[in-house]
């Protein structure tokens, strides 16, 4: 375990055993991440904040109980995780409550617009404009799969840290990114 590790162990047992400080230094440092995660996955709609609200609660509320302080960051995108899932299953409810096919069709893509906006003024490269245009197309799942797999390729997040989020192995993992790392193209046998 490097330096980086064990100072963030030890704000993590600081921030267990109640020290306000050090809970608001971990949420802090961690606060970009949970963005980009909940960003990613909802297509920047205009719940993030609340769903990134909700995740950083339920870490508060639930840090105590953390038996593992080194997994801490795996912990929390399973939180954050858990969270997109949670929002995506109520705005379910309350589509299948409030429309009918017929008017479903008539509704415009609402996160075209910021999309389209976020791939001007990043000035992304060409393969990443595309696959965040091909994203609007993904479901859910694979949605928020692909934000984790954003959070790797920037080096915020590790294979291991996605594995132990998701619940997969490695390899698993490595198997699920593929076809977003690869559109088009069979996996290795």
């Amino acid at each position: 375990m490097g330096l980086i590790d064990t100072d963030r162990t030890d704000l993590v047992v600081a921030a267990q055993a109640g020290d306000e400080g050090a809970r608001e230094e971990l949420l802090a440092a961690h606060l970009p991440l949970v963005y980009n995660i909940v960003g990613r996955a909802l297509s920047g709609h205009a719940d993030v904040d609340d769903v990134v609200q909700e995740t950083l609660l339920r870490v508060v509320r639930d840090l105590p109980a953390l038996r593992e302080p080194e997994s801490f960051r795996s912990w929390l995108v399973s939180i954050a995780l858990r969270q997109i899932s949670t929002h995506r299953h109520r705005q379910r409810v309350v589509a299948d409550r409030r429309a009918v096919i017929e008017e479903a069709e008539r509704i415009p893509d609402a996160h075209a617009y910021l999309e389209d906006l976020t791939i001007l003024r990043l000035h992304v490269s060409d393969e990443r404009r595309q696959v965040v245009e091909a994203g609007r197309w993904l479901d859910p799942d694979h949605r928020a799969l692909m934000a984790l797999w954003w959070q790797e390729g920037a080096g915020a997040l590790s294979r291991e840290e996605i594995a132990d989020a998701t619940g997969l192995t490695t390899a698993h993992v490595g198997v699920r990114l593929f076809p977003l790392r690869h559109p088009g193209r069979e996996p290795p046998a």
